[in-house]
């Protein structure tokens, strides 16, 4: 069944509209939300509500909100910032033509990730899926010195925000300034957006990966914590065995570099984390 406004993702029916936008909450009343398409079935329904309250909550967004000014931040942060944009060329890029490109990329940024969370992924199944991103903006940074490519990020823009979808780079770039200059860039092309009261949206509080990511956002760029309050809906088929695992969730978070339990664990944070399941 296909919900408007709706979606599922590993498990979880989520909204596909920006945070700041009320759900559409019959779906969840009538109970039509756990029979949602999109190849698997969910156990969970994910919403938030208060987006950008003024108090201090267990959830939150990291959004950019309003122009990026180089020139007011820290000279330390300044040079770091002008180093990447010296060291890599980032431009808006044709996702079909750098499609191996992106691939490696990707790969390389995986194979770092914990055992507990790293993907395999597979060539062509992989190729199929960027041939999908006619939607998105796909922003490339190539090496100034050997022009490879070697980080992308990719943008969903609509009317009101910025959805960005995701970021990934060659770690050995890194150390090069590749994030800097790929974010600096983003944003001076989005000025214009900025200023007319849009804003970018790097997603919610990351609790799936560990990642410094949205921390770096916040103190670079001036992104900021937008809080809201999460909440969660269980599936009543799964209610009790989710119960009774939270109960252990302090054993649970202990295992957490086990890929099985680590998947459990996400689930339980959401629910220690929500004002209600």
């Amino acid at each position: 069944m296909k919900i408007d406004g709706w979606r599922c993702y590993r498990h979880m029916a989520v909204p596909t509209i920006a945070p700041h936008l009320p759900i559409d909450p019959t779906p969840i009343k009538n109970g039509n939300i756990w029979n949602i398409s999109g190849g698997s079935k969910p156990y969970l329904v994910r919403w938030i509500t208060d987006f950008d309250c003024k108090k201090q909550t267990d959830w939150w967004y990291v959004i950019k909100d309003n122009p990026f000014d180089i020139s007011k931040i820290k000279s330390k942060r300044r040079y770091e910032i002008n180093k990447g944009i010296k060291n890599f060329c980032v431009k808006e890029i044709d996702h079909i033509t750098f499609c191996d490109g992106i691939y490696n990329v990707a790969n390389k940024a995986y194979e770092k990730y914990p055992a507990a969370y790293r993907p395999n992924i597979c060539y062509d199944a992989f190729v199929e899926d960027v041939k999908k991103w006619n939607h998105y903006k796909v922003y490339g940074a190539f090496s100034n010195d050997s022009g490879e490519l070697c980080s992308y990020a990719i943008l969903d823009k609509n009317d009101l925000y910025i959805d960005f979808v995701n970021l990934k780079s060659v770690p050995e770039s890194e150390k090069n300034g590749v994030n800097f200059a790929i974010i600096y860039k983003i944003l001076v092309d989005h000025e214009a957006f900025l200023k007319s009261g849009g804003y970018i949206c790097d997603g919610s509080r990351a609790i799936n990966h560990v990642t410094n990511f949205q921390d770096f956002l916040e103190k670079y760029f001036e992104f900021r914590k937008a809080y809201c309050e999460l909440h969660i809906k269980i599936k009543p088929t799964i209610r009790n065995i989710l119960i009774a695992l939270y109960l252990f969730k302090g054993i649970l978070y202990k295992l957490d570099r086990i890929s099985f339990i680590h998947n459990i664990n996400s689930v339980l944070k959401l629910l220690e984390f929500s004002k209600q399941y």
